[in-house]
């Protein structure tokens, strides 16, 4: 913020714009979910968004420092963090597959992912911070645009294992025979000895299989969720053909694409209304701003109950206003515990090696320990246990920034760094991570076969897209109801507000919210979505009744 020289509020709303980057990534993913590109749906597009990210970051680095830049900078930050974001979607389709078809290690998967990514943050953080503080924070730009550049080379040599496009679908293909199968024996054959057992044969193969289902297989009690069991493998594969375009650069799956039409339509909403709020953050002035942004929230609610099933689109809702309920006042927070002597005599004044460096490698140090957490004690829970529990500590936590500002830890003879990391660095992260994964772990599930991606690109970014109002909320109190300033004399007397109504008063309101939107089941169970819906079209859905005798 020095270095372009803007004020308070602007820096809020170029800080908000880094996760919009985040909520535009259902645009790649209906891309990579309708159109293989030179066969795969993932790996291609990633490597070029690879290569694209690591441009912008470069253009992000040679930027003068002057206020003229500061919107060209954000706009690289946003292109940059789009890019990112497209990797991130792409992998957790990814694994979103693998995880729904070996459900049981699925928590212990995402734990290890994201104690990964918590690693390499507190890596990026350990350099970052003293590069600051030298005043030379490009270098740190410019090597994030090389990891960006050598990350290339995991999907040139496919290091991820992804199969090839015309496989994975042939694969759903036969698990929808499979689950059709077992969802019509659940509903017609009687239960022996707590295990039904079902013959299916085809006219073309004359082959019978046995699919095994037991009696804990039904819908649970509150008609939200149904498991499936293992199925086995005995199943006649039928022909599948791909139709391919531009001289077969591009396969196209027309199944995924007939079959979802709304969720396509409403990641196109959804890609406009980021733009939009992108573009109201950059240039609108702040009435505009806020009636924008009420306007997209609105419509992106409305659009997405009537596009999205009902049992994701609940939880798809909750982690948007989880994410709103906790307005964000960076803008606020991390000018004062940062400010000098001159802005503010009393203040914390931490250094950016501390600030940047120490309480974020101490945080995601934390952030690691929550993960831990979660995978050990809290995914043997359930999701609404989990969910209120890390949303009352989140809350009480906050409680450690008040004491900073109204300076009552001087009082005490605590010091500000001290109290700093006993508060915001260490139990907040621990609580952002456990509310986080339970959701991710969620999503991961609620994932219908097929169009993966696209799924889990709409619910992550609806979440991100809930972090993105809540910044351009804050931003927006801070020019209105509670004004900052961060210019000599500065004055942060209203901060104090911010953080008892956007910290603590409001995040109180999604608790209700956990019992009538998120389900009651354990964390471990293996479910789907209710629906009996398939990743394949009418057509394929009549000649798969035409051809299975059950």
């Amino acid at each position: 913020m020095k270095k372009y020289g803007v004020t308070t509020a602007v820096y809020q709303r170029i800080s908000g714009i880094g996760s919009l980057g985040f909520s535009i990534k259902p645009l790649t993913a209906i891309l990579s979910d309708a159109f293989a590109f030179f066969g795969y749906t993932k790996r291609w597009y990633m490597a070029l968004s690879c290569i694209a990210g690591a441009a912008c970051a470069i253009v992000y680095g040679v930027l003068p420092f002057k206020p003229s830049s500061a919107g060209i900078a954000g706009a690289m930050i946003f292109i940059s963090v789009f890019c990112i974001a497209n990797i991130d979607v792409l992998s957790e389709g990814h694994y979103s597959r693998l995880i729904k078809r070996h459900p049981i290690p699925g928590a212990d998967l995402i734990s290890w992912i994201w104690a990964l990514i918590m690693v390499g943050a507190i890596i990026a953080s350990a350099i970052q911070g003293p590069l600051s503080d030298s005043g030379r924070p490009t270098i740190g730009i410019f090597l994030s645009a090389g990891l960006q550049a050598f990350c290339v080379c995991f999907f040139i040599f496919n290091w991820y294992g992804e199969k090839k496009n015309l496989v994975e679908r042939k694969e759903d293909y036969i698990f929808f025979l499979k689950q059709e199968a077992q969802m019509q024996a659940m509903d017609s054959e009687p239960m022996k000895g707590g295990v039904g057992m079902h013959d299916i044969t085809t006219d073309k193969s004359k082959r019978k299989s046995t699919v095994p289902y037991h009696e804990s297989s039904p819908q649970n009690s509150d008609r939200e969720l149904v498991n499936f069991g293992e199925l086995d493998d005995d199943v006649v594969e039928y022909a599948f053909a791909e139709t391919s375009c531009m001289c077969g650069i591009f396969g196209v799956n027309k199944e995924t694409i007939s079959r979802n039409i709304s969720v396509a339509v409403y990641g196109v909403i959804m890609t406009a209304g980021v733009i939009a709020l992108t573009v109201l953050n950059i240039m609108g002035t702040t009435y505009q701003l806020l009636y924008g942004c009420v306007g997209i929230s609105v419509i992106l609610c409305a659009a997405g109950f009537l596009c999205i099933p009902m049992t994701i689109m609940k939880a798809n809702f909750f982690g948007w206003f989880q994410q709103v309920s906790y307005i964000l006042i960076s803008g606020g927070t991390d000018n004062f515990y940062m400010s000098d002597a001159s802005c503010l005599p009393d203040g914390p004044h931490f250094s950016q090696t501390f600030y940047n460096t120490v309480g974020a490698v101490i945080g995601n140090a934390a952030g690691v320990f929550g993960v831990y957490l979660f995978a050990r004690v809290f995914s043997k829970q359930s999701y609404r246990v989990t969910l209120i529990c890390t949303t009352l500590v989140q809350v009480l936590a906050s409680v450690f920034d008040i004491i900073i500002v109204e300076r009552w830890n001087l009082y005490i003879g605590i010091p500000d760094h001290a109290m700093y990391i006993m508060g915001d660095a260490i139990v907040y992260e621990v609580c952002y991570m456990l509310n986080f994964m339970p959701l991710n772990m969620l999503i991961s599930r609620l994932c219908p076969k097929g169009c993966e991606s696209t799924m889990f690109a709409i619910l992550a970014s609806f979440s991100n897209m809930g972090a993105s109002t809540s910044s351009t909320i804050g931003a927006i109190l801070m020019e209105t109801v509670w004004p900052l300033s961060s210019s000599p004399p500065c004055d942060f007397s209203n901060l104090r507000w911010l953080l008892i109504v956007g910290h603590f008063i409001t995040p109180l309101i999604a608790i209700p919210l956990v019992i009538v939107l998120i389900p009651g089941t354990s964390i471990c169970g293996c479910m789907a979505s209710k629906e009996r819906t398939s990743p394949f079209s009418t057509r394929d859905r009549l000649r798969v009744e035409r051809d299975l005798r059950l």
